[in-house]
């Protein structure tokens, strides 16, 4: 074989040099680690939009219910425990009459997280609160019966 031959040999590889691969794989890790940084930012930020969601709504939806209880029935009775098929969501629903004979009731709806799982809503612990005021009226009770 001619020197001429085996230039041309040399020059026609088939693989890449290990310079170049180092050079591919620091190019694709500079960019997959922000990709997959905001991937699990998006997750994250979409369970709690979630959670946040489910808080509201079933907040206002036991704060109704009990408002059409003691509308139609003036109950003074209070209520708390788990949300349905959630994981380490409560509720918890007071009534509080505003005076003795007033024909006043306030009524406080509270959803929240139970991160700690003691059972009570603590400071610190994401909830959805929702208050109002009912008043005794005998049309109310009327309708209810």
């Amino acid at each position: 074989m001619n020197t001429r031959n085996q230039t041309h040999k040399y020059l026609n590889r088939n693989g890449q040099s290990l310079l170049e691969l180092i050079a591919a794989s620091t190019i694709v890790a500079i960019t997959l680690v922000p990709a997959l940084k905001l991937m699990r930012d998006s997750i994250r930020i979409g369970r709690e939009t979630e959670t946040a969601n489910i808080l509201a709504t079933f907040g206002m939806s036991k704060l109704e219910e009990h408002m059409a209880r003691t509308a139609a029935s003036w109950d003074t009775t209070t209520e708390s425990g788990a949300i349905p098929n959630t994981n380490g969501l409560r509720y918890q629903v007071t009534k509080v009459d505003e005076g003795l004979g007033s024909g006043l009731m306030r009524i406080t709806s509270t959803a929240y997280e139970d991160a700690n799982n003691n059972g009570m809503w603590d400071n610190g612990e994401r909830n959805a609160a929702f208050v109002c005021k009912v008043a005794k009226n005998t049309a109310y009770e009327l309708e209810a019966s």
